[in-house]
């Protein structure tokens, strides 16, 4: 086979190419934990099966399958194949050489990981005029003249051939929220895994956790997670058909033309992780991108988000501002509404005509202020020097627009897409965010909808560099760097939880659960258990809320574990009956004890993080952090339902009554702790084993701090009783005088 590589790397092909292939038929094997992957490349069979059972728990095709558009218009499917002179990869992997019959050549190169295995990069050849790619598949094959008797549509000659007892995709359905399906739930379906939701027919769903760039496949004995290790150049979706699925790169190259060469290459085009759960499945996918780095403790700060007055027409950026700062939040955002249209970064002075002293009213509260910010979105490009050519086109030449739902009907709340190959779309980014920095100095940029832009069924980005996933990626990374330029320790906030995003997020914000269907608690407890997969990766997570103040409780619940407190809640206006003194209690106390530290595993235990039939449901659950060599339970949500058997060791024999949040204030354990804070969302009582004996209770109201006399400590364990008619307490504060001062000598 002739392969058309240069260099070093081309020699090293070469002599796999030209390997023995006696042993091309004995399956491939990789093994990790108890299960493993067997790859017969001849057939392009693979399972991954669990050991202990020999069960299946997912099987397939893995070699790359392409769907094109030939020179003369037609459409063909072309399914790679092994080379008969490919050699045999070893146990760790090797390179295999293709075929693509009639089309050309090429070859995959893979490893065997700890983790599961990694196709390094795919290499296609093309024979003659390079083919136009609609879509690039990994999972699909050719439909034989037997299956086409059964397949219930016959518009594509190829069907996907990933098969499980079902799938899971976080969030991947709302209105209720749903991230599990049995394999028959969806019928024909397309779950967007990037950027691109409602531009590809799905559904429309609030942004949190997308992009994910990866799906999972499995059941009882176990999940398959995948997706690319680098952001593709393709709209990625996971298709579904009948009961199969497939990963779906799309391309759309018949519309917008083809790269120049006849080589394509595609690095790190697919990762496949597997675990005895879908969340661990998916854990083990994003730890495959290595350590992340904490980002730094100053993105993850208490916000309050105008929204939820802003949605219903109530503009008053001083009362937004009095409540916020009697929050306790550090973060007032003005979210969308406050410019003139859409992308314009210049604000709205009908609607705030005394925008400047607003601004100046927020800080002198001690707030600092956040900007809502459309990411590829500009309502009027005339108004910004914008031309046509400056602008995400269709076929026929004409600036595509997009809406939250991409219905046609939306017409009016449309907007105007940038094109990130136009310098000038490039620089209106790079200035508006310039002049936004320097004028009015935000802590935090609150970007939105790189999820809701045109998809390749319609248009593209006309350099092929900023195409598919990246489109939205090169947006993003456009404003992250000129805010940083201004202002390095600027937040940067999303939504997306894939590891591929970090460098142009430094906050995951859990969205405002529009989504939930009126399930907001329910909604809340998924996204927080898919939150703890960022948690996991050093980012600075903010739990945001829903609209229904009823709900506030279990979400502040959550919000206690996974990171700080945020709202878009809807405040009363004058005339209107005044909040609980409860419900601004429980507010203040999470922004004032919430954890500041980056990077954290969960402890669900009696959690359940979900399977089929079951979605993830959040009961009690903890914050585990490693600080000095050593794993610390630093915060714990108790709810009713208690942990009981294994599940409830880690709490050593912890009793209560009532909802509770416990929160380290140091770097010990909640049982060692110098200082604890102990949450009551309810009358009750809490008896909690520590270390040693406190030295005092506090009991903190509003900003006071009163000693308390009636708590008890008897057997190692603290006893706090909390009576009816306690509205206005935040919590307690247990403090250990001895105890913080072991700690402190014991830093480094």
């Amino acid at each position: 086979m002739q392969m058309r590589t240069t260099g070093t790397a081309g020699l090293i092909w070469g002599v796999l190419v030209l390997a023995s292939a006696a042993d091309a038929a004995v399956p491939w094997t990789c093994r990790n934990g108890d299960y493993a992957l067997t790859w017969d490349l001849q057939s392009d069979a693979a399972q991954l099966t669990r050991t202990a059972t020999g069960q299946s728990v997912w099987r397939g095709p893995l070699l790359p399958g392409f769907w094109l558009q030939t020179p003369g218009g037609q459409r063909r499917f072309v399914k790679a194949e092994l080379d008969p002179a490919s050699a045999a990869p070893g146990p760790s992997g090797g390179t295999l050489a293709l075929r693509l019959p009639g089309m050309g050549s090429g070859a995959l190169r893979f490893i065997a990981e700890p983790w599961g295995v990694r196709f390094q990069e795919l290499r296609i050849t093309w024979d003659g005029t390079p083919q136009a790619i609609v879509g690039l598949y990994f999972g699909s094959a050719p439909l034989t003249g037997e299956q086409r008797t059964v397949a219930p549509s016959l518009d594509l000659p190829f069907w996907p051939g990933w098969s499980a007892e079902g799938y899971s995709v976080p969030s991947g359905k709302g209105g209720p929220v749903q991230s599990f399906f049995r394999n028959w739930d969806l019928g024909h379906a397309t779950l967007p895994l990037g950027s691109f939701g409602p531009s590809l027919g799905a559904p429309y769903a609030a942004a949190f956790p997308k992009p994910i760039f990866s799906a999972a496949m499995g059941g009882q004995d176990g999940w398959l997670a995948f997706g690319p290790g680098v952001i593709p150049d393709a709209a990625l979706t996971f298709e579904i058909r009948a009961t199969t699925g497939t990963l779906h790169y799309l391309y759309r190259e018949d519309l917008w033309g083809t790269p120049t060469g006849h080589t394509r290459v595609w690095s790190e085009p697919l990762r496949l992780a597997w675990a005895p759960t879908a969340w661990g499945a998916f854990h083990e996918l994003f730890a495959s991108f290595g350590p992340s780095k904490p980002v730094a403790p100053i993105h993850q700060q208490a916000h309050w988000n105008t929204w939820g007055n802003f949605k219903a027409r109530h503009y008053d950026l001083r009362f937004e501002a009095d409540h916020a700062a009697g929050m306790g939040v550090q973060v007032l955002q003005l979210d969308d509404g406050w410019e003139t249209a859409t992308g314009s970064g210049v604000p709205n002075l009908q609607r705030f005509p005394h925008f400047a002293d607003d601004l100046k009213y927020i800080r002198d509260k001690g707030l600092a202020i956040g900007f809502w910010q459309a990411v590829g979105w500009v309502n009027d490009p005339v108004s910004a020097g914008l031309k046509p050519e400056d602008l995400m086109l269709g076929k026929d030449g004409r600036p595509r627009k997009a809406t939250w739902n991409m219905a046609p009907d939306s017409l009016a709340t449309s907007n105007f897409c940038l094109d990130p190959s136009s310098a000038r779309s490039r620089e209106f980014l790079r200035q508006r965010t310039l002049r936004m920095m320097r004028e009015y100095d935000p802590q935090v940029l609150k970007l939105d909808f790189a999820y809701g832009m045109p998809g390749p069924d319609v248009s593209a980005p006309r350099n092929p560099a900023f195409r598919g996933e990246r489109l939205g990626f090169e947006l993003m990374k456009i404003i992250a760097d000129a805010a940083r330029e201004v202002k390095p320790d600027v937040t940067i906030q999303y939504y997306g939880i894939s590891p591929l995003m970090r460098p142009v997020t430094d906050l995951i914000a859990l969205d405002d659960l529009g989504d939930g269907g009126g399930y907001e608690v329910e909604a809340h407890g998924q996204w927080s258990v898919w939150s703890a997969l960022a948690g996991a990766q050093g980012s600075a997570i903010m739990s945001s809320s829903g609209y229904d103040w009823k709900a506030d409780t279990d979400i502040l619940l959550d919000t206690a574990v996974i990171g700080a407190p945020g709202s878009v809640l809807p405040l009363p206006r004058p005339g209107e009956p005044p909040l609980p003194e409860s419900a601004v209690a429980h507010r203040q106390a999470l922004s004032r004890w919430y954890r500041r530290t980056i990077g954290w595993e969960p402890l669900w235990l009696n959690s359940e993080i979900g399977a089929l039939g079951h979605e993830p449901a959040l009961r009690c659950f903890g914050r585990v952090e490693r600080i000095g060599g050593s794993e610390r339970l630093t915060a714990v949500a108790l709810r009713a339902r208690k942990p009981e058997g294994p599940d409830a060791k880690p709490l050593r024999g912890m009793r209560w009554e009532g909802r509770w949040a416990l929160i380290a204030q140091d770097d010990d354990s909640i049982f060692a702790s110098g200082k604890l804070a102990c949450i009551p969302f309810e009358a009750g009582f809490l008896e909690v084993p520590l270390d040693s004996r406190p030295d005092r209770v506090l009991a903190v109201r509003g900003g006071r701090e009163e000693a308390v006399n009636d708590w008890s400590f008897g057997d190692g364990k603290l006893r706090l009783e909390v009576p009816v008619g306690s509205d206005s307490l935040l919590g307690f504060l247990v403090i250990r005088e001895h105890e913080r001062r072991v700690s402190e000598k014991q830093k480094p």
